[in-house]
């Protein structure tokens, strides 16, 4: 007796079982996004008691700052419990990222600062997109420019000394803009090198800091670029209240940027705990909430490769044919106008400068850095802007 054979169409369903349930486990693994982890920070000396308050408090706080930081335009400062274990945090993502970018990856630095400084009461993790650092002493509003770590390129800049004269330009204005004209106190442009090059830079502070201690804080890191990665096509400088980088590629989202430097990118009142909220933290609350976002992440994945795996099953069934595979890539590649405003409006001619500022008048300086002082200024379409007028003595840059 002859035993019927399968169908064409079934055995081809059977054939892709593997890759269906391959694509169902990269949906779940989605959720789980790796950022690059640049700079880890545990003091050793500062241990508290596993199961004791201070553990408490912190667990509510790093529970709670991501979610606050996503809601309030990237930036959360907060303290729990009562001296001697109170518990003090910030939470910060750079500024030209979205709201989920921002929370997913303060999310896995909270996960990641559990496992990699467990125990110490002291910690900060710095990734390319986010930061988070806690301690059992206050920090918030208290600058600290020293230097941490620095990172290169290890390609020569074509052009280096008309490349470190824009870059120079560059970072110099970049940071006046963060400290005085932007804010979540972050900037990005870029500036010409040559007609077919440019070198793009960002500058950021964390949003705990006075105008003039986030212009200090930047005036030192790019000041210890020649140190660092003189000639260089690319580099970054981090302190723990401020950091820069400068590649010769676009390396944030310019649109982001734009609206990160608009000042309609102040935060939201009650969206969440901002800079200076002091308030302290009901850690059942930040629980339940970090749960069902973690119930969220996990359920709906799942339920969308099911019904993936639904929907090619009666495909199959009814088509009942042999299944080709047709795979079809597409990319492409856009720069936006606004990235090229958005570095266009950091160069100006001296004259308009001078009709901007009054001829730099003393009525329109805001402070003055390493670099020399910096004036406010108003364009003739009405624009406010920051300008750093470098000083003839100065070394830096």
């Amino acid at each position: 007796m002859q035993l019927p054979l399968p169908s064409p169409g079934l055995g081809a369903m059977w054939s892709l079982l593997p890759l269906l349930l391959f694509l169902s486990s990269s949906l779940l693994a989605a959720t789980t996004v790796a950022y690059d982890l640049w700079y880890t920070e545990c003091a050793s000396n500062t241990n508290y008691t596993r199961g004791g308050a201070f553990q408490a408090n912190l667990d509510a706080l790093l529970s709670s700052l991501p979610a606050a930081a996503a809601a309030s335009s990237g930036f959360a400062d907060n303290f729990t419990g009562a001296a001697p274990d109170q518990a003090y945090g910030l939470a910060q993502c750079r500024g030209d990222v979205n709201a989920s970018t921002c929370l997913a990856c303060l999310d896995g630095a909270a996960r990641h600062m559990a496992a990699t400084c467990p125990g110490q009461k002291d910690a900060m993790l710095i990734y390319d997109e986010c930061l988070l650092r806690h301690s059992n002493a206050s920090f918030l509003g208290a600058a600290d420019a020293s230097v941490r770590f620095c990172a290169w390129n290890p390609q020569n800049a074509t052009q280096p000394e008309e490349f470190r004269t824009r870059l120079g330009a560059l970072m110099g204005n970049l940071t006046a803009r963060a400290a005085f004209a932007s804010p979540r106190m972050f900037a990005a442009g870029k500036a010409a090198v040559s007609p077919f090059a440019n070198v793009y830079g960002m500058a950021q502070c964390t949003r705990d800091l006075a105008d003039d201690d986030c212009n200090r804080c930047l005036d030192g890191v790019v000041a210890f670029i020649p140190n660092c990665c003189d000639g260089k096509q690319g580099g970054r400088v981090i302190a723990r209240s401020c950091s820069i980088r400068f590649e010769v590629y676009s390396f944030y989202d310019a649109l982001g940027a734009q609206e990160a430097m608009s000042p309609a990118a102040a935060p939201v009142p009650g969206g969440g705990p901002t800079n200076g909220s002091g308030h302290s933290v009901d850690g059942n609350t930040g629980s339940s909430s970090h749960t069902v976002r973690t119930a969220l992440l996990v359920a709906i994945p799942v339920a969308v490769a099911l019904l993936l795996l639904v929907a090619v099953f009666l495909f199959l069934c009814r088509r009942n044919r042999q299944l080709h595979k047709h795979v079809q890539v597409a990319s492409s590649v856009h720069e936006d106008e606004e990235d090229m405003r958005s570095s266009e409006s950091l160069l100006y001619d001296l004259s308009t400068l001078r009709a901007a500022t009054d001829n730099f008048s003393e009525e329109n300086k805001l402070g003055e850095g390493g670099f020399g002082p910096v004036y406010k200024g108003t364009l003739q379409d009405g624009q406010d802007i920051a300008v750093k007028r470098l000083s003839a003595t100065s070394q830096q840059g």
